[in-house]
């Protein structure tokens, strides 16, 4: 299963490809932020996991909300915030640890798993696990965002 982190990096790297005039850290800060944020529902006890906040309108309104609340309706940065979002229910399609995601909740609960589940392999310890995790998820993603910044410095 991915951890917080891992979806943060991604958001965070996905931030980091975005453009100006939007403040950098304040998107990337953003990106990574959307990015974790549907796994708030193993907080709040009463929603089920992988369930509402793991759908495509979740995805959408986290999006234009914290673009118009931090970045008055900039439409670059809500496309790089709802990406930053969409990646957490890419991540977490690629695991097999749920019975799936419910993606188009609220309008149908079905539940949606791909066939191809590269992450968290049943049976295989914590270790081996963070480990599978690090060369899928956090090199490419940490490369990507050193990418990006590398970008962004060149360009001012």
């Amino acid at each position: 299963m991915p951890t917080p982190i891992s979806h943060a990096v991604v958001g965070y790297a996905l931030g980091a490809w975005s453009q100006p005039p939007a403040p950098a850290r304040r998107v990337w800060i953003a990106a990574g932020a959307c990015a974790a944020l549907p796994d708030i529902d193993v907080v709040a006890g009463s929603v089920a996991h992988r369930g509402i906040t793991h759908s495509f309108a979740f995805a959408l309104v986290v999006a234009m909300v914290v673009t118009a609340i931090f970045f008055r309706d900039r439409p670059r940065v809500a496309l790089v915030l709802g990406l930053a979002a969409l990646s957490h229910i890419g991540l977490d399609e690629l695991s097999s640890y749920s019975n799936g995601l419910a993606l188009l909740a609220p309008f149908s609960w079905q539940r949606y798993r791909c066939v191809w589940t590269p992450l968290g392999v049943p049976g295989r310890g914590l270790w081996a696990q963070l480990l599978q995790e690090t060369f899928v998820v956090l090199l490419p993603a940490g490369l990507l965002a050193w990418l990006g910044t590398r970008r962004r410095q060149l360009r001012t």
